[in-house]
């Protein structure tokens, strides 16, 4: 039925492939549709192309088709992460089509399979705006809160949260910094303190806050950053921006790290 390219019919307008990834209302369903999903994998008329080229992963995250969802994503865990619907990253697409439950699933799922991006919360879209910027205009800033609470929770926290919003979403430092005190004193997977991971983002300017640099202890002026061997002067010289006045205030506090960041010469041995 419609040809080799058809599949027997699984690509016809009504695409059964589709409506096997979120057919079936109830959770009894489940298994079911997940049975007949790998049975096709098996005789090879379910492809791991399908599941980009169908939107299989949006369409399967609902709350009665988990097992599927899970099947997917085993198959293509990258998907959470490289996949798109409608131009938009995956966790973008369900926060804006989606009441704030469906969010929570994928989220959940996403902090399984990428806990390094924090479950892609912080991902961004083509207009340069996160998931969790996202999620606060559309289910509201404490409601928002309540759901990442209860994937990460506030008293038991396990993964450096504070870091990724350094990087991502300093204006929304205070709704998490409040929630996850203890994240304080984390380092990320790249051993970062938060402090380093804020001056690292390039957030941090003299102008805006000076009270930052003007604050640092003598041992964070000394701490080479662990994911670019440089010290905190060099880093605030460093980026898209070069903030002069952070660089003058931390030199001026220890002129020698100057020193200490040439390389040493080599004398040459004379050949005898």
């Amino acid at each position: 039925m419609g040809g080799d390219d058809a599949r027997g019919g699984l690509l016809c307008d009504d695409n059964v492939l589709e409506l096997l990834a979120c057919q079936g209302s109830h959770i009894d369903a489940d298994p079911l549709y997940l049975d007949i999903m790998k049975k096709l994998r098996e005789s090879k008329l379910l492809l791991r192309e399908d599941i980009r080229d169908h939107d299989l992963l949006y369409i399967a995250c609902n709350p009665a088709t988990l097992m599927r969802f899970e099947f997917l994503i085993d198959w293509c865990p990258e998907g959470l992460k490289t996949h798109q619907f409608f131009g938009r990253p995956l966790i973008h697409a369900r926060i804006n089509y989606c009441p704030i439950e469906w969010f929570s699933i994928f989220l959940k799922t996403a902090l399984n399979y990428h806990p390094n991006d924090l479950g892609l919360l912080f991902q961004m879209d083509d207009e340069g705006q996160t998931a969790c910027e996202r999620a606060f205009k559309k289910y509201g800033n404490d409601k928002t809160m309540s759901a990442i609470g209860e994937l990460i929770p506030f008293d038991d926290l396990q993964l450096p949260i504070l870091h990724h919003v350094a990087m991502h979403a300093p204006q929304n430092m205070k709704d998490f910094g409040s929630r996850y005190p203890s994240a304080t004193y984390f380092r990320d997977s790249q051993g970062r303190t938060l402090h380093q991971a804020k001056l690292a983002s390039g957030h941090k300017t003299y102008m805006d806050d000076p009270m930052f640099f003007l604050e640092m202890s003598d041992e964070q002026m000394r701490e080479i950053d662990p994911g670019n061997d440089l010290y905190p002067f060099m880093v605030a010289a460093s980026g898209e921006t070069c903030d002069l006045s952070a660089v003058y205030s931390l030199l001026r506090r220890n002129p020698t790290l100057a020193h200490r960041s040439k390389p040493k010469r080599r004398r040459k041995r004379k050949r005898k």
